[in-house]
């Protein structure tokens, strides 16, 4: 791939990945500041952090992707690392989110509480979760947000956070494919008809000739 098109696909991962970092340290930031508002913050992290750890993780993993995007920028860290941890942090939100709506239902799990109303959730797999909280929410707080309903805010983020989690994987997981400065040295690369290598030697292009 030509290097102009791949800096086009790095800004674009940029924006996306730095998106979701945004998303995930605004609301962690917001719900941390809620409840130290609330003179809680000091028995929140001594004592339900652990059945909410959401608000702390998502501050802390928002604050490192900022820092991976940074090192990458100054080359500390170079890309193909960069895209591998980027990728396996978008990989851990997508799966915490969908653990967190299944096996560990809403938390429930990790506080040891049962439910005081019947579930009213229909936790089918992940198609079913897919189905009850990414599809049915996106229709319902886009029609609801066209009325001015309040209150659909968080739930229309909740669905963009995922959707840039998955675009992200989806960018990062390409660039590693196609970006030279995230080849193996030695490691040809399949989106390139030949290495830049190759290119600069007069006796393999002679070899072409031939």
């Amino acid at each position: 791939m030509e290097e102009a098109r791949v800096r086009k696909l790095r800004f674009v991962a940029l924006q996306v990945v730095g998106a979701a970092a945004v998303v995930h340290l605004v609301v962690g930031a917001t719900e941390l500041l809620r409840i130290a508002n609330a003179g809680l913050l000091g028995p929140y992290l001594t004592n339900f952090v652990t059945a909410d750890p959401r608000p702390l993780l998502f501050l802390v993993s928002g604050l490192a992707i900022v820092a991976g995007i940074v090192a990458v920028a100054r080359g500390y860290v170079d890309y193909r690392t960069g895209y591998r941890l980027g990728l396996l942090v978008l990989g851990v939100y997508v799966l915490s989110w969908v653990g967190w709506h299944t096996v560990l239902d809403h938390g429930l799990a990790l506080g040891g509480d049962t439910p005081t109303t019947p579930d009213t959730h229909n936790h089918e797999g992940l198609l079913g979760t897919l189905q009850s909280h990414y599809v049915d929410p996106l229709v319902a707080a886009v029609t609801a947000s066209t009325e001015g309903t309040p209150g659909t805010g968080r739930v229309l983020l909740g669905v963009v956070s995922i959707s840039l989690e998955l675009v992200g994987m989806a960018l990062l997981g390409l660039l590693l494919r196609v970006d030279p400065a995230a080849a193996v040295e030695g490691e040809r690369n399949p989106f390139r008809r030949f290495d830049a290598e190759e290119a600069d030697d007069p006796d393999h292009a002679d070899s072409d000739a031939d």
